[in-house]
């Protein structure tokens, strides 16, 4: 029922848009980006709140043009924003790093991307994000940072909508060594980076897909604090960290749209050992991805994905992944 919506409205937009020539000016003005999210309240008023929190409505009703990825009420919901009220209820400089991350600089038709993974686009504050479009079965589906677009090129007479189905989280470390120094649930996996002479590698230029354990996953393992992680032989630590990250950007989603009928595909990683990747799949929507390196076993969960940093992404997990020996 959401995309036939969406499909109406970008249909009466289009419909619009095409007698621009005869359009007065207060109907142009009526047509802005920040119109058309309110014209659509149903679905839009989370974000609806943000921009009016953040005082954001000049900007997305002036000359443009703008590209902006709007989260649907679902979204918001999915990021622990059960409605309006709890929008409203946020810090104001959290919402004015979401509002900025989800404003691009011109006119962005995300369905003439060329078929690749992870473009680099830029938003208008200047952060980076990563859009792919791609073909999974008789599907072209888009993504930004790993994120499906519902919607996409809904007109404004100032620019376009993109309507996404998770909020954006904004890019705040530059590197993964900072992203994981600053996570209180990863002090194991820093000390253990530091010990094994390896923070200087994901503080690099380099881009690294990282598959973090989580301090309760290194628990298991059998350190029971980072003390004892510190006091581990810095080879041991090497060898067993070498199998958590790869070289490149991976989001959950682009395994997705890689892997064949199986639900199933290989992953190099670091130390050129593979790990299993398995999708998982509710009905006929797939719904993320569990790890399994060949020591483990039972299948590794993700319990946050898709966390981007300057140099790569970080996917924090819930055991060690273990090679068999």
């Amino acid at each position: 029922m959401k995309r036939i919506f969406y499909t109406g409205l970008l249909l009466l937009l289009m419909t619009a848009c095409s007698k621009d020539e005869k359009t007065a000016p207060d109907q142009q003005l009526s047509n802005r980006i920040t119109y058309v999210i309110a014209d659509n309240i149903f679905n839009f008023s989370s974000f609806n709140a943000v921009i009016e929190r953040t005082g954001y409505g000049p900007k997305l009703a002036g000359e443009g043009p703008l590209t902006v990825l709007v989260p649907d009420n679902n979204a918001f919901i999915k990021a622990g924003y059960a409605n309006v009220s709890a929008v409203l209820q946020e810090r104001s400089s959290t919402l004015n790093h979401m509002m900025a991350y989800h404003v691009l600089s011109g006119t962005w038709e995300l369905n003439k991307l060329p078929f690749a993974f992870n473009q680099e686009l830029t938003t208008a504050s200047g952060a980076k994000m990563y859009a792919t479009r791609w073909v999974k079965g008789k599907d072209t589906v888009l993504t930004i940072n790993g994120t499906p677009v519902i919607s996409y090129n809904l007109p404004a007479s100032n620019g376009l909508i993109q309507v996404m189905s998770e909020v954006l989280q904004p890019l705040v470390n530059q590197t993964l060594s900072d992203a994981i120094a600053a996570d209180t649930t990863l002090t194991f996996l820093n000390v253990a980076l530091q010990q094994a002479g390896l923070k200087d590698l994901v503080a690099s230029k380099k881009v690294y897909t990282f598959f973090a354990p989580s301090n309760s996953a290194f628990r298991s393992k059998g350190f029971p604090t980072a003390d004892s992680v510190g006091q581990t032989d810095p080879a041991v630590l090497q060898r067993m960290l070498g199998y958590s990250f790869f070289p490149g950007r991976r989001f959950v989603y682009d395994y997705v749209l890689t892997t064949d009928d199986t639900d199933k595909s290989e992953q190099a990683m670091y130390n050129g050992s593979n790990i299993t990747v398995q999708l998982l799949k509710t009905g006929v929507k797939y719904t993320g991805i569990t790890i399994q390196g060949s020591g483990n076993t039972s299948p590794v969960n993700i319990l946050k994905s898709n966390v981007l940093a300057g140099n790569g992404v970080l996917h924090i997990i819930s055991n060690v992944l273990s090679e068999n020996q």
